[in-house]
C-alpha cells in the first residue's frame, strides 16, 4: 500500500528547496552534501529522502520551479499588456523575482551544469523561451532589426547580461526598490537602444 502524503507535504518540499538554495548559492552545489541540507532543515537524511530521491533531484525541482514561475508570469504580461508596456512590465517582473528569489537565481547561473544532460537541456529550452520574450519585445521597439537576427540576439543577451548579475551588488531592501531599478534599467537601455544604428 502506498504511503499517504501528509497535508503539508508540498510545503515541506518547498522548505527543503529553499534551504538547499541558500547552501548551493553560498558554497556551491558540489561542496554541499545531503547531510548539510538535512542539517539546515533540522531533519534526518532519511526524512529528506522521503521528499527527494537525491541531491540532484532537489536542484532540478528547485530550478524548474524557479523558471516555470518566470515563464508563467511572463505569459500573463504578454496576454494582458499592450506591446509598448511589455518591456517595462517584464523587466519589473524579472527583477522582482530575482530580488525575492535571489538564491534560486544565483543557483541557476552557477549550478546548471550539475544537472544531468536531459534535465539541463529541458531547463535551457525554458530559458530560451524567456530570452525570446525580451527579444520579441525589443523587436517591437526596433522593427528595423527584423532583418538582422544576429545583432538582435546580441542586443538581447546584452540586456540579460545587465540585469542577471544585479545580484552581485543590488539589495532589494536598500534605497532603491525593485520596481525603481527596473524602470531605470529600461530607461537606460531603451534610450540608447532606440537611437543606436542597426549595425555593428
Amino acid at each position: 500500500m502506498a504511503r499517504t502524503r501528509s497535508s503539508d507535504y508540498d510545503n515541506i518540499r518547498d522548505d527543503i528547496m529553499e534551504s538547499a538554495a541558500k547552501l548551493f548559492a553560498r558554497q556551491g552545489y558540489s561542496a554541499t552534501s545531503i547531510g548539510d541540507i538535512a542539517h539546515a532543515c533540522d531533519c534526518s537524511k532519511s526524512r529528506l529522502y522521503h521528499y527527494f530521491d537525491n541531491k540532484e533531484a532537489i536542484l532540478h525541482d528547485m530550478l524548474t520551479t524557479h523558471v516555470d514561475e518566470l515563464l508563467e508570469r511572463c505569459r500573463e504580461v504578454i496576454s494582458t499588456e499592450e506591446p509598448r508596456n511589455h518591456f517595462i512590465k517584464i523587466v519589473k517582473l524579472f527583477l522582482k523575482i530575482y530580488a525575492t528569489s535571489r538564491n534560486q537565481h544565483v543557483v541557476m547561473l552557477t549550478c546548471l551544469d550539475a544537472l544531468s544532460q536531459e534535465h539541463r537541456a529541458a531547463l535551457i529550452t525554458k530559458q530560451r523561451e524567456l530570452i525570446a520574450f525580451i527579444r520579441d519585445t525589443l523587436l517591437q521597439h526596433r522593427p528595423d532589426m527584423k532583418g538582422n537576427q544576429k545583432l538582435l540576439r546580441v542586443d538581447t543577451m546584452l540586456f540579460f547580461g545587465m540585469i542577471n548579475f544585479t545580484y552581485t551588488w543590488y539589495k532589494a531592501d536598500g534605497a532603491v526598490a525593485p520596481e525603481e531599478l527596473a524602470e531605470r534599467a529600461v530607461e537606460l537601455f531603451l534610450e540608447g537602444y532606440t537611437h543606436i544604428p542597426a549595425k555593428l
